[in-house]
C-alpha cells in the first residue's frame, strides 16, 4: 500500500478512530496519542495486511490494542491517572443527555453503542472489528440500550 492510498483511508476513518479510542480510555489526550501511535504502528506493519478490504478493521484492531497498551501503562502508575481524572471530571447538574449516559456504559457496550450508532457500523463490521462473533456483538447491544433506558428513566424520574 503507498502512502497516499494509506493517508486517504486512515482519513476517512478518523472519526470512527476517535469514537472508538474515547469510548476506551475518556480522555481527549490520551484519544490522541492512540489515534496517532496506531497510525504509526499501522504504516510499520501495513505490509502485513493481506486484503485491501479489510483496512478499516485491521487499522480498528491495531488501535484497540494501543489503547488496551495505554490503559495498561496507567495501571502501572494508578497516581498520575487518577489526579488527572480528577481535574477533568465534572458534576452535571442537568438531566443526563444520551451522550452522557452512553458515557455511563461498561466499555464494552459503550464501543458497540459507538460503533453501531453513531459511526453506522453494521453489526458484522463490529465483529470483525472487534474479533468478537455476530451474537456477542448482538447481545451487547441488547444488554447497552437496557441500561440506557434504566439510566434515561432513572434521570427522568429523578427530575419529576
Amino acid at each position: 500500500m503507498d502512502a497516499v492510498t494509506f493517508q486517504t483511508k486512515a482519513l476517512q476513518l478518523e472519526r470512527l478512530m476517535f469514537h472508538v479510542s474515547w469510548s476506551m480510555l475518556r480522555r481527549e489526550a490520551d484519544c490522541a496519542d492512540a489515534v496517532q501511535e496506531a497510525l504509526t504502528r499501522a504504516w510499520q506493519k501495513r505490509n502485513s495486511l493481506r486484503s485491501p478490504e479489510k483496512f478499516k478493521p485491521w487499522l480498528i484492531r491495531i488501535l484497540i490494542n494501543t489503547c488496551n497498551d495505554i490503559l495498561r501503562q496507567q495501571q502501572k502508575h494508578p497516581l498520575l491517572a487518577k489526579e488527572e481524572a480528577i481535574r477533568e471530571e465534572a458534576e452535571p447538574e442537568d438531566p443526563l443527555s444520551v451522550r452522557e449516559a452512553v458515557e455511563c456504559l461498561k466499555p464494552e457496550w459503550r464501543m458497540v453503542i459507538l460503533l453501531h450508532y453513531m459511526e453506522g457500523c453494521s453489526v458484522h463490521e463490529i465483529a470483525q472489528m472487534l474479533h468478537l462473533p455476530e451474537g456477542t456483538v448482538k447481545s451487547r447491544l441488547m444488554y447497552a440500550r437496557k441500561r440506557l433506558c434504566m439510566l434515561m428513566k432513572e434521570d427522568w424520574e429523578g427530575e419529576a
